[in-house]
């Protein structure tokens, strides 16, 4: 009698780490639209092309989903502005370039964007990725002289609120998407640079990241 041969392993996790991936993407894109609280589970899954009780083999709750949801899309961003940041090596420009970067995720990544806005992302996960290396972005801008400022943690959250309020403001039309520069030139007044000098500093060209 032939022996049933096993299921590939390999196959199996990459079928299972694709659906968990769907599953995130269509979150990310219903709460965005609809907001988590009005957002079912259901939905979720038929937006994912699973069943219902598929989703519980990935994830207990909504609240479980939207951790790893915003982990995992923070997490790549943290990546890519800071690949950007790697190309200058003034602290002040690495500021600049950070908040340049994630103004542009309103017209480049909507859908993250709106979780930014609706969700607080710097406030709900701030020690964890964005808010720890936007707080050691200070810190090293205050070592290197470049910054004079009497309470960092209020110039970060400061920041911080000025960032997700010219994020919403783009996404709702209110302000142009090239406002990146001006908000930057912002941050950096704040910061205590000078006007000129921080304006020269948000009008210099955006590093690219590299694609690979």
């Amino acid at each position: 009698m032939a022996t049933e041969k096993a299921p590939d392993a390999g196959r199996v996790q990459r079928r299972q780490a694709r659906t968990r991936a769907g599953l995130i993407a269509a979150a990310q894109r219903l709460f965005a639209t609809k907001g988590i609280e009005a957002t079912t589970i259901a939905e979720i899954a038929e937006e994912a092309d699973i069943a219902v009780g598929s989703f519980y083999n990935y994830f207990e709750t909504k609240e479980d989903l939207l951790t790893a949801l915003l982990a995992s899309a923070m997490t790549d961003q943290l990546a890519l502005l800071q690949e950007r940041q790697a190309a200058v090596d003034d602290p002040a420009e690495k500021i600049s370039v950070a908040h340049r970067h994630l103004v542009r995720l309103a017209a480049g990544e909507p859908n993250l964007a709106w979780l930014l806005v609706r969700f607080e992302v710097p406030h709900r996960i701030g020690q964890a990725a964005l808010g720890e290396a936007a707080r050691e972005d200070i810190h090293a801008g205050i070592e290197a002289g470049r910054f004079t400022l009497v309470n960092p943690e209020v110039a970060l959250r400061a920041s911080g609120g000025a960032l997700l309020a010219v994020i919403h403001s783009v996404l709702l039309g209110e302000l142009d998407p090239d406002c990146d520069v001006e908000h930057a030139a912002g941050v950096l007044r704040s910061l205590g640079l000078p006007p000129g000098e921080a304006a020269e500093i948000a009008r210099r060209p955006l590093p690219t990241p590299r694609l690979d």
